[in-house]
């Protein structure tokens, strides 16, 4: 079972709602799909692609 964040967390509920997948958010950051599972997972910042995500997303962002 993978452990997320609240943020990763509620990305993921809306990735899965709008069908969107984690190499999708990777390659529109320019990172890999490992990186933004870490962001999620909470064990790196990712202080600069958050709030990138959470705009991709539709989310609030609390970076």
């Amino acid at each position: 079972m993978q452990y997320y964040t609240e943020f990763g967390a509620e990305a993921r509920k809306v990735m899965l709602q709008k069908s969107i997948k984690m190499k999708d958010v990777a390659q529109e950051l320019g990172v890999s799909v490992t990186y933004v599972s870490e962001i999620f997972k909470g064990t790196r910042p990712g202080e600069k692609q958050k709030p990138r995500i959470a705009e991709m997303l539709g989310l609030e962002c609390e970076v």
